[in-house]
């Protein structure tokens, strides 16, 4: 008879624990919870989130509801897949499944600039289109996600040397050219100028003032896919040189690009297609 109430008292006692377990805080390292779950660990451990390889953001497999039906919205995973197809696209990190969609519980963000190497380009008038250094032939852009990107060429230009006027002139003048972009076998041409100037007068002799820089940018909205790259670069060609030194072909007479900064070309992610 003492064994039958003993194992009664012991399965009361179990039921009453369980009971009192599930309907309480819980508290990880911490035996004072400050709400429904309290983890603590002292600067030495993380928690680790289950684990999943999502195929798209739209797409709520392979997570399942445990209890059948659609996926609880505030499902939380830590993606381990990387998709490329340029829809839906998901790469790895922690998502929150809304219902509809996983959104991504971290910042989605990618800004690179490319660089003119070297300052103050000497392009020849009779060069036609030729590469500035740094960013020409070869000079690839690899996307890390699939959306929108701002993509933005800067670059400068100056004018070289003019001939010299008589005595008692002062004279200005322009050399002009264009800048081309060529993005993925698509080209955007720029055009640019800039002045330069000589002051002969008897208070002021022989007096050469270029090199006055011409600031100019295009800025283009792309939409790119995730993992691929992209070809570009950025050119320049000098078509007017009339009145410059040597006709703008040799020496001071020659155009200026990247006149005290660099070009620059610079690919911003903005958001999702």
């Amino acid at each position: 008879m003492k064994s039958k109430y003993f194992k009664t008292f012991i399965l009361t006692l179990l039921l009453s624990t369980s009971y009192f377990v599930s309907s309480a805080q819980i508290g990880i390292a911490t035996d004072k919870p400050q709400g429904m779950l309290d983890v603590q660990n002292s600067n030495l451990a993380g928690i680790v989130f289950p684990k999943a390889a999502l195929t798209s953001s739209i797409i709520a497999f392979p997570v399942l509801n445990p209890q059948g039906g659609n996926l609880a919205e505030g499902t939380v995973v830590f993606n381990t897949n990387n998709t490329s197809t340029g829809n839906n696209d998901v790469y790895p990190g922690i998502y929150a499944w809304d219902g509809a969609k996983w959104t991504p519980q971290y910042l989605i963000e990618q800004a690179e600039t490319y660089e003119q190497s070297g300052l103050d380009f000497r392009p020849t008038f009779s060069g036609g289109f030729v590469d500035i250094p740094g960013l020409g032939s070869g000079t690839q852009f690899t996307a890390n996600y699939t959306g929108t990107y701002r993509v933005k060429a800067n670059f400068n230009f100056g004018a070289g040397k003019l001939l010299p006027s008589s005595n008692g002139d002062v004279r200005m003048q322009t050399q002009e050219g264009y800048f081309r972009f060529i993005f993925d076998g698509s080209s955007n041409n720029i055009y640019t100028h800039a002045y330069s100037l000589h002051n002969n007068e008897l208070l002021a002799a022989d007096q050469f003032e270029d090199s006055f820089r011409h600031d100019s940018s295009l800025v283009l909205y792309l939409d790119l896919d995730a993992g691929t790259t992209y070809d570009f670069r950025l050119q320049i060609d000098v078509h007017s040189s009339t009145g410059f030194e040597n006709s703008g072909n040799s020496g001071d007479g020659r155009a200026h690009v990247g006149i005290g900064i660099p070009c620059t070309v610079e690919f911003t992610y903005l958001e999702e297609n």
